[in-house]
């Protein structure tokens, strides 16, 4: 029953989003962005009715309200998914990524800015420029470098007072004076460094499976396109 009411969902949402104009890349990168911005909208609602009044989320709120942006665009407004409608629609997710990784920093607990190689990887399956992809790479980096810089000399960006930074919530984690707990310029560096690696050599690799696929596809389109031209060529001396 519950899964034959999502298929219906997900057939209305992409009847409803698709336009007779738009071509197969768009039709494609469509049907992703409509599941990728349901499910984060759902997941950030259940989440928000799980958590007490006192503990509701800024990060979480703003993530339903990026999803929910994308959904309205999408289905409502139902913009053609350009290249600029792509960065308009990744850019809102990106900060949102920043910001939970912020607030699980802040609380030596979960981090979230892995979630920047889904996002790579995203635009490098949906053909998307390839200077949206180093946008998002080059903002990861510095966004690691910034973190690292943090946990070094803190300057007081965990101690932002949107976080959900409650010290009986760290003290599980550590037992520091000023929580979470300042580590050395070696270590920090280091871990950048590492995390970095895994994010770079991530995207070097998908980038050249994705570049691989698309030149394949692009011969077969241009041996069906010569067929045909000489099917026709043929058949006007029949």
């Amino acid at each position: 029953m519950a899964g034959g009411c999502i298929s219906k969902c997900c057939s209305w949402c992409f009847n409803r989003a698709i336009l007779d104009s738009d071509t197969p890349l768009q039709v494609k990168r469509k049907k992703l962005m409509i599941v990728v911005c349901f499910v984060l909208f759902i997941s950030s609602v259940l989440a928000f009715m799980s958590l007490a009044s006192d503990k509701i989320s800024t990060v979480g709120i703003l993530t339903a309200a990026a999803s929910l942006f994308g959904l309205l665009r999408l289905l409502v407004f139902r913009h053609q998914a350009t290249d600029s409608f792509m960065i308009q629609l990744m850019t809102p997710f990106c900060v949102c990524i920043i910001l939970a990784d912020l607030e699980g920093q802040s609380r030596n607990s979960d981090v979230s800015w892995p979630s920047f190689v889904l996002i790579v990887d995203m635009l490098l399956v949906l053909e998307c420029p390839t200077k949206m992809t180093f946008y998002v790479v080059g903002l990861c980096t510095i966004w690691l470098a910034v973190i690292a810089a943090e946990r070094s000399f803190r300057f007081g960006m965990f101690d932002l007072s949107f976080l959900q930074t409650d010290q009986a919530d760290r003290q599980e984690a550590c037992d520091c004076e000023k929580l979470p707990c300042r580590v050395s310029y070696s270590r920090s560096t280091i871990s950048m460094l590492t995390q970095l690696l895994v994010f770079i050599v991530d995207f070097i690799c998908t980038r050249g499976f994705a570049t691989a696929v698309l030149a394949e596809k692009n011969r077969i389109l241009a041996s069906i396109e010569t067929a045909n031209r000489i099917a026709v060529a043929l058949s006007r001396f029949d």
